[in-house]
This record gives structure tokens, C-alpha cells and sequence, in this order.
């Protein structure tokens, strides 16, 4: 009797897992109808169609065989496949993959608030660098800079890790706490850091004492990025402001119609603000708007190694057009533009679709926007932003910032005597070797 029982407990499992099968197979060729045929494996090519079977051939072997059953994890190991081809593009530190919580978390840094500690994280030379710390952030508070390598998160070594995968660990619930390890040179340093809710002042103004001349900061090109910086630029105009210093260093980017509404600030009707060049090779000129109404004002453009991505097409623009110069250090060297493609359960890849040149023609991926005029802040200085110049007298604003005392000395043609310690610029991009 028991043998038999078990024969029949057997059989019927049998037919429950053919019958499950069955269903799988209908319900997958029913999601392949529905989902159209353009995205069905058959409108592959046959070279894609042999990866994907060879890719469902190691699922297999790995589902039936693997001796850890409970870490085999469908989900995990096909985000797994897709971030693999990602990285084998090339493209680092542009061109990612995104599960579903960081696309949230994304869209929630292009709106200009969200939960975090505050730095813009960037692969380099297959490192993770600062590529910039987000103002009066927790980590710009703490002193982490552009260019520290992250090296730990919590006393857990990150290295090999991507972007994703290291701001996966450095994100989490607002008032908590986090380690942040970096190198800096050849030392290692740690800031014990509590994540905030940030909501980051997009532009904002100081007018320099004594001067004609406004201290403008846009520090990224978040949404209604454009609008701010128009509306901090009237404000200064009507504080008596006749010529503007445009602060983009530690500017990470952001969207890319922001920094064309911005060049339009500064730019006549239809000027070239870059030069987009898609996979196939062909190139079109993306110019300003036909009913633009750019101030006349002079202006001169401030940058550093943190200026990247639609800050850099803005500095370009701008330069190119003769429109300015731009002052400070190389810029970072972002050169591609990134298109969100959503996939079907709500992760998405930030694809580089094509790559930016300013209007002359210039690629800048990986060497940055050399400035017209060069200069490096003294040692000991960090960038000042406009909220900390408050009450600060002309000396005191252009001595304690001795890139921006340059770019005044630009706009007004009248050169100041530089600090004896005051270094040379460095044409090191960040992160570089």
C-alpha cells in the first residue's frame, strides 16, 4: 500500500508540474503576443537570438544545479545579465542600469530634493569618484571634495563596484547615520555622515561689494533650473548688478533641456548651443530658440574638475559663441547624452543615445572644457557660494576665493596681485591617475 500511495503521489506531482509548465509556456507566449512582435525575441537578429538562448542555457544549468538553492534569485540574477552588458559597453560612470528604487531615487535628484547625503557620484578610470558634494550638504559640510575615490560605505570596502551599486549602499532612511570612506592623494579618510532630506537651492546671487559685478551659482540643472537662475539674475539687476560671474564649479548637470533654456539666457536666437552626434554617426546642431531673449550683459564663466554634463554644454556654449570666457580649471568630461528607457517592471537603463561636441566641434568626454583663463584656489580655500558672502566685504569675498577674484579681474580688466601661495591650475581631471 505505501509503495503504491507513493506511485500515485509521484504520478500526480508529475501532472501538476506538467500542467504548471504548460500554463507558463501559454502565459509567456501570450506576453510575447501582447507585447508585440517589434520586441519579441524572433525580431532579433540571429546573433542575438544565440545569446539569448545561451544566456536561458546557464539560467538553467544554474536553477536545476546550483548547491545553493535559496540564493538562486530569477530577478537578481537577470539585473545581474543586464547591468554585465551595460558594463561591457564601455561607457563608464554614463551609460547604467537602474532597478526600480533607483529610478525613484534618480527622478527624485533631477526634481532637486531627496534623501541622501549629498555628493554626485561619477565612475572613473574604474574608480568611483566625487564628482561633486551638492552645497551645504551633510558631505559638503564634512569636507568631502571633488575628486575623493570612495573606498568603503560603513567600513565595507566598495572596490569593483559601480555607481549604482555603492549609492545603493550610501542611500537610506532620513536621520540615519553612514560611514563614507574615501581616498584623497595617497590617504584614506572617513566622515561620519547622517542623511537628510535635501532640498537644494538651485541658483542663487551675491552682489560683490564695491562692484557692478553679481556672483551667480547654479549648482545643477534640476528642474525649472533655467527659471531660478533668470529669476536670481533680475533680482541682482535690480541690486544694481551689470555684469555676472556664472559659478558652475561642483555643477554635476542634470537635464539637458535645462542647460539649453539656460545658454538661452546669454545666447541670441538660433546660436548652436551643441552639436549632438547619434550612433550612426550623423551630427545635428541643437541651437537656441527662435523667440530667446538673452541679457547683453557681460559675463565670464566659472569652473572647476566638478563642472560636468549639461554644465559643461552651457560653459562650451558659451565660449564657443564668444559669448564668454571661462575661468577656473578642466571640467570633468562628461560627453554623452543619456536617454531614461523604461523597462517593463518599472527599472529602466539611462542609455548614452548619442554624444555632445560644442558648437566648434570639440569632444570633450574623458578630457573636459579647458578654460580661456586658468586659476586654482590658494591653499586651504574652498569655493565660496553666494549665501556664505553675506556681510563679507569685496577683500574679504576675493581673497578668500581666489578663482572667483579672477573672474572679476576678467569682467572689470583691472588685475589683482595674486597670494604668494595662490598654486597653478592643474589640467588633472579628477579621479585621473
Amino acid at each position: 500500500m505505501w509503495r503504491n500511495t507513493a506511485n500515485k503521489l509521484d504520478l500526480r506531482r508529475s501532472i501538476v508540474r506538467v500542467l504548471a509548465l504548460v500554463l507558463v509556456m501559454l502565459a509567456l507566449m501570450f506576453a510575447a503576443y501582447a507585447y508585440g512582435r517589434s520586441e519579441s525575441p524572433a525580431s532579433l537578429s540571429s546573433e542575438d537570438q544565440e545569446s539569448v538562448r545561451l544566456y536561458a542555457e546557464a539560467l538553467k544549468e544554474v536553477e536545476d544545479d546550483y548547491v545553493d538553492q535559496e540564493a538562486v534569485d530569477p530577478k537578481k540574477q537577470t539585473y545581474g545579465a543586464i547591468q554585465g552588458m551595460i558594463e561591457s559597453l564601455g561607457d563608464e560612470g554614463h551609460t547604467r542600469f537602474l532597478t526600480p528604487e533607483e529610478v525613484e531615487n534618480n527622478r527624485q535628484g533631477l526634481s532637486g530634493k531627496y534623501v541622501g547625503i549629498g555628493v554626485q557620484l561619477e565612475n572613473r578610470e574604474e574608480e568611483v569618484v566625487v564628482s561633486a558634494p551638492i552645497d551645504g550638504s551633510p558631505a559638503d559640510e564634512a569636507g568631502v571634495k571633488t575628486g575623493d575615490v570612495v573606498v568603503a560605505v560603513d567600513g565595507e570596502g566598495v572596490e569593483g563596484e559601480d555607481v549604482a551599486q555603492i549609492a545603493e549602499k550610501v542611500r537610506g532612511p532620513e536621520g540615519s547615520p553612514v560611514e563614507l570612506t574615501v581616498r584623497r592623494g595617497e590617504e584614506e579618510q572617513s566622515f561620519e555622515l547622517e542623511r537628510e532630506e535635501l532640498a537644494v537651492e538651485t541658483a542663487s546671487w551675491n552682489l560683490i561689494p564695491e562692484t557692478n559685478v553679481a556672483h551667480l551659482r547654479l549648482a545643477s540643472f534640476s528642474q525649472d533650473a533655467a527659471e531660478g537662475l533668470r529669476v536670481a539674475m533680475d533680482e541682482a539687476r535690480t541690486a544694481g548688478a551689470q555684469r555676472f560671474v556664472l559659478d558652475l564649479r561642483a555643477n554635476p548637470g542634470g537635464q539637458v533641456d535645462q542647460a539649453i533654456a539656460v545658454a538661452e539666457l546669454f545666447l541670441g536666437p538660433d546660436q548652436v548651443v551643441y552639436v549632438r552626434r547619434d550612433a550612426s554617426g550623423d551630427q545635428d546642431e541643437v541651437r537656441t530658440s527662435d523667440d530667446a531673449e538673452p541679457t547683453d550683459a557681460p559675463v565670464v564663466v566659472l569652473t572647476n574638475g566638478g563642472t560636468a554634463s549639461s554644465a559643461e554644454i552651457v560653459a562650451g556654449a558659451l565660449r564657443d559663441n564668444g559669448r564668454a570666457e571661462v575661468v577656473g580649471e578642466t571640467t570633468f568630461g562628461t560627453g554623452t547624452v543619456l536617454a531614461e528607457r523604461t523597462l517593463s517592471d518599472g527599472s529602466a537603463i539611462l542609455l548614452g543615445v548619442a554624444e555632445w561636441l560644442t558648437p566648434n566641434g570639440d569632444f570633450i568626454r574623458e578630457s573636459g572644457i579647458e578654460p580661456d583663463v586658468e586659476a586654482a584656489l590658494a591653499e586651504g580655500q574652498e569655493p565660496l557660494i553666494p549665501g556664505e558672502e553675506e556681510g563679507m566685504s569685496r577683500g574679504e569675498i576675493l581673497d578668500g576665493d581666489a578663482q572667483l577674484a579672477r573672474a572679476v579681474e576678467v569682467l572689470e580688466g583691472t588685475p589683482r596681485e595674486a597670494p604668494e601661495d595662490a598654486p597653478q591650475a592643474s589640467r588633472e581631471p579628477p579621479g585621473g591617475a
